[in-house]
Formats: structure tokens, C-alpha cells, sequence
């Protein structure tokens, strides 16, 4: 019976901790932070890039909408979501000049075999 009371304060203490949990205002900088570094990568231009971009966007202004409501818990795991999505696009972004690059050098070299084979 005292374990079950312990653990029903435990739960509501918890659950009280979590209603009053500040605006999550660090993770608000870090996210914005991260859709902004994506953007000047260039990750609208590259097209897999830009949808996680646009996602990151979109759950950034979800996350706004829950501060505004008082649900900084939820708000703080989307713009968790947020920030990963902005550093997908970053990656992705540098991923494709470096594609890019890579395929035209294979185009070189095989050019190159071309033109020897072809002696």
C-alpha cells in the first residue's frame, strides 16, 4: 500500500514537473540555428535537401504554436525533430557537390581508357 502511494506521488510530481517545464527556449536558438546553417548550404537547391529542409521549417512552426499553448514537453521534442531534419539537409547538401564531383571524375577516367584502348 505505501509503495502505490509512493509511486502515485512519484507519477503526480512528475506530471506536475512536466505541465510548469519552461519554453524551451535554448532548443528554439539550436533549431533555428540549423535551418539557417541548411539554407546557406544551399540545401533548398538540392532536392532531397530541401524537403527535410521544409520539414524542419514546418515543425519549427509547429513547436511555436505549442509554446504559445503552454505545451513546452511537446514543443521541445519537435524542435528536436526540427534541428535533426536542418542537420539532414546539411548533410545532404555537402553530400551532392561531392557526388558530383565524384561522378565526373569517373566520367575522366573512363574517357581516359577510352582513348587508350582506342590506340
Amino acid at each position: 500500500m505505501r509503495q502505490q502511494l509512493l509511486r502515485g506521488i512519484a507519477v503526480s510530481a512528475l506530471a506536475v514537473g512536466c505541465a510548469t517545464m519552461p519554453a524551451p527556449q535554448e532548443r528554439v536558438a539550436s533549431s533555428r540555428s540549423a535551418i539557417r546553417a541548411a539554407e546557406e548550404m544551399g540545401a533548398d537547391k538540392v532536392p532531397a535537401a530541401a524537403l527535410h529542409l521544409q520539414l524542419a521549417r514546418e515543425q519549427s512552426h509547429q513547436a511555436e504554436k505549442l509554446i504559445k499553448e503552454k505545451e513546452n514537453l511537446r514543443a521541445s521534442y519537435v524542435l528536436m525533430r526540427a534541428e535533426a531534419d536542418a542537420e539532414l539537409a546539411i548533410a545532404m547538401a555537402r553530400e551532392q557537390p561531392e557526388r558530383t564531383q565524384a561522378q565526373e571524375a569517373l566520367e575522366r577516367v573512363q574517357s581516359l581508357r577510352q582513348a587508350t584502348e582506342g590506340k
